[in-house]
């Protein structure tokens, strides 16, 4: 199929953002965002197969000499330019930062706003909103994305969001499975997100976690006893447990699903 080639202030944008918002292709023509000829440019585009469109005010190029209905488009790199304050979370995070089980389709993601999620012909992305305790300046990251940088949370915040939200990391089993992938980890700051989510039931289950994996990742008592202080003052259930088929954990006030406790997963 031929591509009509843009022209070269375009085909600089493109090939430098092969996953971009209007607003940015604007400035980059020096418009406004809400100016028609920016939407005139788009649309001719569109037209003569340089991008397609990923969701509404957001875009993928195509390389030079391509058609843009051949693109698969890198969803995590997507999903950041969906909203100007997306943060790639839980799950997702767990992948960008290589300690993920298994790959997910979808992808998960924070902003300031209200929870949303976006279909796209390529992924879903289901926003949240920040967990509390959340702090930008510190709790992000950067990684680069075909040259582009994409935020996501850091390994210490995305596992703490992970023990809050276990649903979101894939469950109980592909949380620990994912766990053992993780080869550190700054301790000190993982207290310090435990202690801002203000969820005993979290922090209980990373405390036994993390004393599990004490050998593993050189956890010092320090850390096991700040973590106790924020365990439930009661048992209970975490991680997905229910009655009947729960084990209790006495020393962190926790009742687990009993396959985390018989190896009933491979990361145990």
């Amino acid at each position: 199929m031929t591509t009509a080639q843009p022209r070269p202030k375009s085909r600089a944008f493109f090939s430098a953002h092969p996953v971009f918002r209007r607003e940015e292709y604007a400035a980059a023509m020096q418009r406004r965002s809400t100016d028609k000829v920016v939407t005139t440019m788009l649309a001719q585009h569109l037209k003569a197969g340089n991008i397609r469109r990923v969701a509404r005010g957001v875009f993928a190029a195509a390389p030079a000499h391509r058609h843009a209905s051949d693109l698969v488009v890198d969803r995590f790199l997507a999903a950041s330019r969906l909203k100007a304050d997306a943060v790639i979370a839980y799950h997702s995070a767990l992948e960008l930062h290589g300690c993920a089980y298994t790959d997910a389709p979808d992808v998960q993601a924070l902003s300031a706003g209200e929870p949303t999620t976006f279909e796209t012909q390529d992924f879903a992305c289901r926003f949240f909103k920040r967990p509390k305790g959340f702090v930008a300046a510190r709790d992000i990251v950067q990684l680069d994305r075909q040259g582009l940088p994409v935020d996501m949370t850091t390994l210490e915040r995305t596992v703490a969001d992970c023990f809050d939200r276990h649903d979101l990391a894939g469950g109980a089993e592909e949380l620990m499975n994912s766990l053992a992938l993780v080869e550190r980890l700054k301790t000190d700051e993982l207290v310090r997100q435990a202690r801002g989510l203000r969820n005993a039931s979290a922090a209980g289950a990373l405390g036994w976690w993390l004393e599990r994996e004490r050998a593993r990742l050189g956890v010092p008592d320090k850390t096991l006893s700040a973590l106790k202080v924020l365990k439930p003052k009661h048992s209970h259930y975490v991680l997905g447990a229910k009655p009947g088929d729960a084990k209790s954990v006495a020393s962190w006030n926790i009742l687990l699903p009993s396959s985390l406790l018989t190896g009933g997963f491979e990361g145990a």
